[in-house]
């Protein structure tokens, strides 16, 4: 299952192969890099109303975090309900209002000891957020 979070553009900064766009998700200020010529197809602009779309297996977990991260994208929420498979668990993560889905391993998931009601941070790379924009 695919998180979709709707939020408003409200900066891109443009390069020769590769746009930053930066996406206002309710309070959380969301960090999206996609190819230029995806940005110009898409025709995006500050102020636009935007949908970001993360795969659950693309949302890292994290009860703690000391030092500096590459990965831009954080948001604190609470641990709502876990549904355990075989090999992978869903954990869904209230953020913002919204419930975030993150698909991880059962292995990690017994390892940080992840329980409903822990406060977690879900991490997504830029790189890995997908923009849908209706026209």
């Amino acid at each position: 299952m695919s998180n979709r979070l709707h939020g408003k553009i409200v900066n891109i900064i443009r390069g020769k192969i590769h746009a930053h766009i930066q996406i206002l998700w309710k309070e959380v200020l969301l960090s999206v890099i996609i190819t230029s010529v995806s940005c110009d197809d898409m025709h995006l602009s500050a102020g636009d109303s935007i949908c970001v779309i993360i795969k659950g297996t693309d949302i890292m977990l994290a009860k703690s975090i000391s030092g500096i991260l590459s990965a831009r994208n954080r948001t604190r929420g609470l641990v709502k309900q876990i549904i355990r498979g075989d090999v992978l668990s869903k954990v869904l993560i209230e953020s913002q209002g919204d419930v975030l889905h993150a698909i991880i391993t059962n292995a990690s998931l017994d390892e940080m000891k992840i329980n409903s009601g822990d406060e977690i941070t879900a991490i997504v790379k830029s790189t890995e957020l997908i923009l849908s924009k209706e026209f």
